[in-house]
């Protein structure tokens, strides 16, 4: 692996973090991505984000069709440990299908503590600058554009997660060629006219 545990993962979390602060917007992760070079039984492009947020503190949860490997190189890999969906700090939901699945069942934090929700990170078809999706809400000046290549009932369970402000989750989305957004649960997300 030629990647640069401290420099290379510090890139891909600051890149993490400028989508978090700027909603729509579409950071490229391939450069660090070539830097993995590794055969994994999953998106390259979802390891970098695991192995950016997660540690030994840290707990996720892996949902896909055939979890075992996907769960068993995160955690060799981030030394972070496994839990349910739903006391998961971090869910990776691999496959385009099983988003809406992911975000119902992840923790959605209490009013005490909604800092607990947990970050949702998607793997998607595509993402497209532009697009059916409007975005508005803190860190977007009017609104901003996003085209996500998802089944259309994430929108719907994402907005029931989030209901009660400020429990709720965060989405990391990240696409097959390596391309990251991020939709903070305080943006709002319509879908274009």
């Amino acid at each position: 692996m030629r990647l640069d545990a401290v420099h290379d993962l510090q890139k891909v979390f600051r890149k993490v973090l400028a989508a978090t602060a700027d909603p729509g917007s579409i950071a490229d992760l391939s450069g660090e991505v070539e830097l993995l070079d590794l055969d994994l039984p999953l998106n390259k492009g979802m390891l970098l984000v695991a192995l950016a947020l997660l540690d030994a503190e840290t707990t996720f949860n892996v949902a896909a069709a055939d979890p075992e490997a996907r769960e068993r190189t995160i955690s060799q890999m981030t030394y972070a440990k496994t839990a349910g969906p739903a006391e998961a700090d971090f869910v990776f939901a691999f496959g385009t299908k099983g988003a809406t699945e992911a975000i119902a069942s992840a923790k959605a934090g209490s009013l005490v503590d909604p800092h607990l929700g947990a970050t949702v990170v998607l793997e998607v078809e595509s993402l497209e600058a532009g697009g059916p999706l409007v975005l508005s809400g803190p860190g977007i000046e009017s609104t901003a554009r996003l085209r996500v290549g998802l089944d259309p009932g994430w929108i719907a369970a994402r907005a029931a997660k989030n209901v009660e402000f400020p429990l709720g989750v965060d989405l990391v989305l990240v696409d097959r060629r390596f391309r990251l957004a991020a939709l903070p649960r305080t943006t709002l997300i319509r879908e274009d006219a």
